[in-house]
């Protein structure tokens, strides 16, 4: 047997493994939300497997004229250049059609399990809202903390749109675009994101970006040294 040969069944052998051990559980994903500080009760959130470790998550939340409703794809794993990542991106709108009472919401996604060491993560979102009213209102950050922000073993890490902006009635406000990256450490507990934000009475808004945590395939730096071996016995 060549040493080509060697060196192509080490590689499948040590990829495929490298993709079974992803410990990250998006089947099990699940929603948290709270409304002006107090938790809430989902009206409709579904799951639907799409196959290869990925699940679409759709729902809603109801209450006293304000509306969320999500749209999110979750993925368990991917292994692409023999870095393994687990990511999840959705688009939400709030419509707060209350008369009067502002809404500020905190609604986390979260996928449990462990991913191992050296992680790394990286997240970006982007929004716009109107303001229906006769008064002018407001859209944005709540006390300066992210609209959009990754979660790491339950911890905020990361994070974009930390403005608040006033809205003239009838008028539009959007925020562009924006990313961050970072260094996450062990993923020991689960993975997400997070959506925080403050929208007043008379108000529709949409949001939507994606998190992902990244570490080195357990295959794939075996395969690396593997190849590094290899390669030094033919220059023997």
């Amino acid at each position: 047997m060549g040493q080509n040969t060697i060196t192509t069944a080490i590689a499948a052998t040590l990829l495929a493994s490298s993709a079974a051990s992803a410990a990250i559980s998006a089947n099990a994903a699940t929603i948290n939300l709270s409304a002006n500080g107090a938790a809430q009760t989902l009206n409709s959130n579904n799951t639907t497997d799409l196959g290869d470790g990925r699940f679409a998550h759709t729902g809603f939340w109801a209450s006293n004229g304000m509306l969320v409703q999500w749209s999110n794809l979750i993925t368990s794993y991917s292994v692409v250049n023999g870095v393994e990542t687990a990511y999840v991106s959705g688009g939400f709108t709030i419509k707060n059609n209350n008369a009067t009472t502002p809404l500020v919401l905190d609604l986390s996604v979260l996928m449990a399990g462990s991913m191992g060491a050296g992680a790394t993560y990286a997240g970006s979102a982007g929004g716009q809202g109107v303001n229906f009213s006769f008064s002018p209102g407001s859209l944005g950050a709540v006390s300066g903390a992210p609209v959009w922000a990754g979660l790491v073993n339950g911890s905020q890490v990361g994070g974009v749109i930390t403005s608040t902006q006033t809205v003239n009635p009838f008028s539009l406000a959007s925020f562009a675009p924006q990313s961050f990256n970072g260094s996450a450490g062990s993923v020991t507990s689960g993975v997400g994101m997070r959506l925080r934000l403050s929208i007043s009475a008379g108000m529709e808004s949409s949001f939507s970006g994606a998190f992902s945590v990244s570490v080195p395939a357990p295959g794939a730096v075996a395969l690396a040294g593997a190849a590094g071996l290899l390669g030094g016995r033919r220059r023997r």
